[in-house]
């Protein structure tokens, strides 16, 4: 090297050493952290910021990703938290996506990004009880209380006998129809299962009501996903449109939601409202903080606020260990941490897709993932990472 490109290389190198401000600056510590960054803001309606503009100790969160990293939680594919408005976490993990092709219900293996859709299973049962609500506001429905029979075709008046005719839509959107039912007391695949028969049904519909009265509609809790597609069916025929149109015309496009999909059961051709919506943790996160603000997204009203207290109150006890109570499709859930009891209400789906709602933390958080024959974890690191983070003095 000549000795006039020496002294020019050695002057560049001692202006790279020692001024600070030629080299790339983070604005914050979060942006650069090696576990985790501040979520990217798009066009979708979110606002985005830093754990601590939310007073959120960002040391937990930290301790969350490292442990589930190194397999302390596993099939973990997403936690998202939103705090005063504006989410402050987005992470996600590789997992399975869901399958019938094994005992895990695993499927294909996903590297799961923002924009890749979940399968939310039975918290599209919450997002119905929305829909349900928006009906109701917009008085296609007259109110909750109304018997079902005055929303269905005549075809089906044979049933609208022993004790049926005093099935409402309340007690629908409570699990407490009083309809013989067999869901949870079997394996999802087996034969006996009344939930996959009634999916394989010609007329999902007729296989539900001629099941036999065995306690007094709205009198005791029992899991029923066929009177949530049931609920679907009502709005259908009371506003003149399936449900997927409604719910795109009211729910989702008003919430920038564009990228999600309906199953539809074969071979009625019914759609599924019982579960297995298939949408972005995103977008769930919004289905959480319209609930939060009292039915409004970005200053939007789309669900009245009564329907919203109504429908996440306490109406009947689900008679679960994992549950504090039962709304309107929506599950009560107290979680007590260092001394300090928090109540919330969330959408539950299998293997851990929920959308926890916080109210006097004014907080949402968003779990997915793959534990279909283990109990999800969402609790446990609700208690132990997300809620003890919390600044003292700020919530």
């Amino acid at each position: 090297m000549r000795k006039s490109n020496q002294r020019w290389f050695c002057l560049f190198l001692i202006a790279w050493l020692f001024f600070p401000q030629c080299k790339d600056q983070p604005t914050t510590p979060d942006e650069t952290d090696d576990q985790y960054t501040i979520p990217v803001q798009t066009n979708d309606g979110w606002e985005t910021g830093s754990l601590s503009s939310a007073s959120i100790d960002k040391s937990l969160f930290e301790k969350l990703i490292t442990d589930i990293d190194q397999g302390d939680y596993t099939e973990i594919h997403s936690v998202l938290v939103v705090r005063n408005n504006r989410l402050v976490f987005e992470k996600y993990w590789a997992g399975h996506d869901f399958g019938m092709s094994n005992l895990q219900y695993h499927g294909a293996y996903i590297e799961f990004d923002r924009n890749i859709r979940h399968n939310t299973h039975s918290a599209t049962k919450s997002i119905v009880s929305a829909i349900v609500g928006i009906a109701i506001d917009h008085e296609f429905i007259t109110d909750e209380n109304l018997k079902i029979f005055n929303y269905l075709s005549p075809q089906y008046d044979i049933w609208n006998n022993e004790g049926r005719e005093q099935i409402t839509v309340k007690h629908c959107l409570m699990m407490a129809s009083g309809l013989a039912w067999n869901e949870w007391d079997t394996q999802t695949t087996s034969s006996i299962n009344d939930m996959l028969r009634f999916n394989r049904s010609q007329d999902p519909v007729d296989y539900l009501l001629s099941k036999p009265l065995v306690s007094q509609p709205g009198s005791c809790f029992y899991y029923n996903g066929g009177t949530v597609d049931l609920l679907g069916v009502l709005v259908r025929h009371a506003a003149l449109e399936d449900i997927q149109l409604f719910s795109a015309d009211h729910l989702f496009e008003p919430l920038g939601i564009a990228n999600y999909n309906w199953v539809v059961l074969y071979p009625s051709g019914m759609t599924c409202c019982h579960g297995d919506i298939h949408i972005t943790p995103r977008d769930m996160a919004k289905i959480g903080q319209l609930f939060l603000n009292g039915g409004e997204w970005n200053g939007t009203r789309i669900i009245s606020a009564e329907w919203v207290e109504k429908s996440t109150q306490n109406h009947i006890d689900p008679g679960v260990y994992w549950a504090d109570g039962y709304g309107y499709l929506w599950w009560r859930r107290n979680l007590t941490v260092q001394g300090r009891t928090h109540e919330s209400f969330k959408a539950m789906g299998w293997g851990g897709q929920e959308i926890f709602v916080f109210p006097d933390l004014d907080m949402v958080v968003v779990f997915t993932g793959a534990n279909y024959v283990t109990d999800p974890p969402c609790d446990e690191i609700t208690a132990n990472y997300i809620l003890p983070a919390l600044a003292e003095g700020n919530e």
